[in-house]
């Protein structure tokens, strides 16, 4: 599988948040996929996830020396404050229980420079890669209740100013059905046949000459800090 093989995902970050010289805080960095592109623009790059395993596999596969990457098992990197320009949240803010998203939004703030930006990318609402998590589980699954609460917790942010929401897409390449099942439906072995027989039909109408693409919508939103008044 290659996420993005087309890079619009780093296009879309640095046409809105400029990356070139940045000190950057990734929050939830993964398979370290969108570290590795930022590190080919920024500074340095401090990479953090709250899963130890997805972690040190990033970090075998990611040696730029302008890379760094933490551990936060609570997902608060314990940091010095106004140390980044930027704070990226890839595909993570909605993965953090409810009750915490804004104290963890706060916290992120509290690391940037005065004119730091926090970058949220989230999952979008279209795309055939969608479909395939709604109709047959695969990936994530269904994360529309997770999503709102992370656009909730963006607009009720206190000090901040919350930008448009700049829609995108990206592509998911698979090299066939088998890779589709590893990657992204691994449990498909329990799906009835009829269901299997429906999936299959699916995957084979995404067929292109390059393996099999399913496009994904994201959603990029900047919060940046308000100016107070002066009286």
């Amino acid at each position: 599988m290659i996420l993005d093989p087309d890079n619009r995902y780093i296009q879309t970050i640095n046409s809105h948040a400029p990356l070139t010289g940045a000190t950057i805080l990734e929050i939830g960095c993964g398979s370290g996929r969108m570290t590795s592109d930022m590190a080919e623009y920024a500074n340095q790059i401090v990479a953090t996830d709250l899963n130890l395993e997805v972690l040190e596999q990033a970090k075998k596969g990611l040696t730029a020396e302008n890379i760094e990457f933490i551990y936060t098992p609570d997902g608060i990197p314990d940091l010095p404050a106004s140390s980044f320009d930027i704070v990226i949240y890839t595909l993570s803010l909605h993965h953090i229980p409810k009750d915490k998203m804004i104290d963890n939004l706060c916290h992120s703030g509290s690391l940037l420079k005065n004119n730091g930006k926090i970058v949220i990318v989230e999952p979008g609402d279209s795309g055939s890669f969608l479909e395939v998590k709604k109709r047959f589980g695969a990936g994530s699954g269904d994360e529309s209740v997770e999503k709102k609460a992370a656009m909730t917790a963006m607009q009720n942010l206190k000090g901040w100013i919350l930008s448009p929401t700049y829609h995108f897409d990206v592509d998911f390449l698979f090299t066939d059905e088998a890779d589709f099942f590893t990657h992204k439906l691994p449990q498909y072995r329990d799906m009835s046949a009829d269901k299997m027989a429906e999936l299959r039909s699916f995957l084979k109408n995404n067929l292109t000459n390059r393996g099999i693409i399913l496009t994904s919508g994201r959603s990029l939103n900047l919060l940046i800090r308000e100016i107070p008044h002066k009286k």
